[in-house]
């Protein structure tokens, strides 16, 4: 069958050429079938462009705009994004960083990385932020700024279009978890599981998450402290047994004997005491069981809202407790590495004034 007639007023391009849409223009290698997109140019920039890429596919000379790439290769957004080392994230953090790789690629991952542009970028984040995933939108536009660096160093882009895009803002909708409600929860504890205010106490005394809580084990005790190891930050802190929170009247020490005191022998300091379902008697307690045992004892305390604090916010609590009073290092005590990520489990969230302080 004979090939199609060209366009009449087609007649004139180069070979190669394509304008699948009015004013917007291709361009297709021959060695390997690839399109590369020229886009809305003026006709005769595209075939200017269009004649210099034809002749890097048939001698090979090196040439400007878009035979440049035609000549040096093309890289894509998705061959940088795998080109980014994932040996160093934890399990749970790889899965997260995974997720957002998928999300750009679905985005922007057939763009050539020279091709990338700021607009590219904010067009991607916004289309997230409309479907009301903003934190999302912000952990991808984190993603892609380390990505482009890594493009720049590479040579595959000229400079970092993302990092010159509009910050997401997140604005924290959680509120924050007072002494009062904390106590009010406590003492609906023992109603919901038998571990819960073990698990409550200990986390409010150390400071620590509740991964943490969850695989604490005694073993941890060397003399006078206890070590806590944080798996998100690979931190190691040393409590000691000594640190005492005078607003509960309980030490670390204390609440390390309550959790020994169970009368099951187990290597967790915070273990179930009986056998249920999947769960055995003297083994760990799952970090959704304690989510869902921490939110099940605030609803019987009467604290309700989709703004209700979580279990986590007990970190927070256990550092503005200490501030209070006085005497105790908590950027140290929580594993933080910044002043700046201690300064926002400080932040209360306009829960409470800020307090003036005033030298005797």
């Amino acid at each position: 069958m004979a090939a199609r007639p060209r366009i009449r007023k087609r007649a004139h391009f180069p070979p190669n050429l394509h304008e699948p849409r009015p004013g917007y223009f291709t361009w297709r290698d021959p060695r390997d079938g690839k399109t590369h997109i020229i886009g809305r140019v003026p006709l005769a920039q595209a075939i200017h462009e269009a004649n210099e890429a034809n002749v890097i596919a048939t001698s090979g000379q090196l040439q400007r705009s878009l035979s440049e790439r035609v000549a040096g290769g093309s890289h894509t957004v998705a061959e940088l994004l795998d080109r980014l080392p994932l040996d160093h994230y934890k399990k749970t953090s790889l899965a997260n960083i995974r997720s957002l790789d998928r999300a750009i690629k679905d985005a922007i991952g057939h763009i050539e990385c020279s091709a990338l542009t700021t607009k590219h970028v904010a067009d991607m984040l916004e289309a997230i932020k409309e479907r009301g995933a903003v934190r999302m939108s912000q952990s991808v536009r984190s993603r892609i700024t380390v990505a482009c660096r890594k493009g720049v160093s590479l040579g595959w882009m000229p400079t970092n279009p993302a990092e010159i895009t509009e910050k997401v803002r997140v604005k924290v909708q959680r509120r924050r978890l007072t002494l009062p409600d904390f106590k009010a929860i406590l003492e609906k504890a023992p109603a919901v599981s038998p571990w819960l205010e073990n698990a409550m106490l200990l986390a409010l005394v150390t400071g620590q998450d509740r991964s943490t809580i969850a695989n604490w084990q005694r073993s941890t005790i060397q003399g006078d402290v206890i070590i806590a190891h944080r798996p998100k930050t690979d931190a190691r802190i040393a409590i000691p047994l000594a640190l005492r929170m005078d607003a509960i009247g309980m030490s670390v020490g204390d609440v390390i004997a309550r959790c020994k005191a169970t009368g099951v022998i187990s290597r967790y300091l915070v273990h179930h005491v009986k056998s249920w379902g999947p769960a055995r008697r003297g083994g760990s307690v799952r970090l959704s069981s304690i989510t869902s045992a921490f939110n099940e004892a605030r609803e019987l305390a009467g604290i309700r809202g989709d703004n209700a604090p979580t279990f986590h916010e007990i970190r927070s609590l256990c550092k503005r407790v200490y501030m209070e009073q006085g005497g105790v290092d908590t950027k140290a005590l929580l594993g933080h590495m910044s002043d700046a990520t201690a300064a926002i489990y400080a932040n209360t969230r306009g829960l409470e004034p800020i307090r003036v302080r005033i030298s005797a």
